[in-house]
């Protein structure tokens, strides 16, 4: 309960953060906030699925398949995070075109910083 209440205080810290910027700064933020923890639950739904599988594993005293059912887990994680994120990053700016019409800068460099957090946040969330 704690981490989410942490995540959900980090989109309020970011939006405080660019209120001086403008009121397309204020938007940018909170859209890709709000995909982020759409992002990070959907990894959360996978490590508590992961979490479900070990314990039955251990339930059964086979903890060689648990550790490979976590091996797999953390790999599929990383995975999928790293393939969700190298698109993102890559295509930032006719992402930012596509939502938003056009795009500025500061804009752009914030989803490319969002971006390169995605699969640190989602291994975090799967051990």
């Amino acid at each position: 309960m704690f981490e989410q209440v942490l995540t959900a205080l980090i989109g309020s810290v970011d939006t405080i953060m660019v209120t001086n910027i403008g009121l397309a700064a204020i938007s940018a933020v909170s859209l890709f906030d709000s995909l982020n923890i759409l992002i990070i639950n959907i990894f959360a739904a996978m490590a508590t699925g992961g979490a479900n599988i070990c314990a039955q594993y251990l339930e059964s005293n086979q903890k060689g398949k648990a550790n490979q059912a976590l091996k797999q887990l953390i790999f599929s994680v990383t995975l999928i995070s790293i393939l969700i994120t190298l698109p993102c990053i890559l295509f930032r700016r006719p992402l930012l075109s596509l939502i938003f019409g056009s795009e500025k800068k500061r804009d752009g460099q914030f989803v490319k910083l969002s971006f390169h957090n995605s699969p640190i946040l989602s291994l975090y969330r799967s051990i």
